[in-house]
C-alpha cells in the first residue's frame, strides 16, 4: 500500500514563492523551502530536479499571475478604446513590479524555461500585441517590444532610485508623458 504523498508540486510552488517573496531570488533554495514545508530537501527533489528547475517553475507561476491580470482586465480580443488599453497594460504591468519585485525580477531573468513553460510568456505577448493592433497595425509586435522596453526601464530606474515617483522635482506622470509620446508617434508613422 502506498503512503500518502505529504505534498504536492502545487503545496511546493506556492512555498516557493512565499519564500521567493520574503527572502529573495538568493533565499530560495531547496534546504530553505524544504524546513518551511518541514520535509527533508531529498523529497523536493521528487518534483523538481535541481533548484533551476523550481525557479523556472516559479518564474512560470509569475508570467501566468501577470498574463491573468492582464488578460483580466483587457481580454483577449482588442479593445474598442485601444488607448486607454494601452495605460491599463502599462499601469498592471507596472503594479506587478512593484508589489512583487523578486518575482518580477525571476520573471524577467530565468532563461531555463521548458518549451511548456515557456508558454505563460508567449501568451502574455500574444495578448498584448493584440492590443496594440488597432494602434499599430502590422508593427504591433515591434510596438509591443518598445512598450515593453520602456516599461521596464522604469522599473530599472525606480529601482536603481534614479527616478523616485515621490520626488516632486522630477515629473510624477512620467508613464503617462512616455506613453503619450508612444501614442503621437504611432499616430504621425500611420499617416
Amino acid at each position: 500500500m502506498p503512503y500518502p504523498a505529504k505534498t504536492s508540486a502545487e503545496q511546493i510552488l506556492a512555498a516557493a514563492l512565499a519564500l521567493l517573496e520574503q527572502r529573495g531570488r538568493a533565499g530560495l533554495t531547496l534546504r530553505a523551502l524544504a524546513t518551511e514545508l518541514n520535509l527533508t530537501p531529498n523529497a523536493l527533489y521528487r518534483y523538481f530536479p535541481s533548484r533551476e528547475a523550481l525557479l523556472a517553475a516559479v518564474a512560470t507561476q509569475g508570467a501566468a499571475l501577470l498574463f491573468g491580470d492582464v488578460r483580466a482586465a483587457l481580454g483577449d480580443e482588442p479593445l474598442s478604446q485601444p488607448d486607454a488599453g494601452l495605460f491599463e497594460l502599462a499601469r498592471r504591468y507596472l503594479r506587478f513590479a512593484r508589489q512583487r519585485p523578486a518575482l518580477y525580477d525571476l520573471y524577467m531573468t530565468c532563461g531555463s524555461l521548458s518549451a511548456e513553460q515557456r508558454r505563460s510568456y508567449d501568451q502574455l505577448w500574444q495578448v498584448v500585441v493584440r492590443q496594440l493592433e488597432p494602434l499599430a497595425g502590422p508593427r504591433s509586435a515591434e510596438v509591443a517590444m518598445t512598450l515593453w522596453s520602456y516599461l521596464h526601464g522604469l522599473v530599472g530606474l525606480e529601482r536603481s532610485g534614479v527616478y523616485d515617483v515621490r520626488d516632486t522635482a522630477k515629473p510624477p506622470e512620467n508613464l503617462e508623458f512616455g506613453l503619450g509620446l508612444l501614442l503621437a508617434g504611432l499616430a504621425v508613422n500611420s499617416v
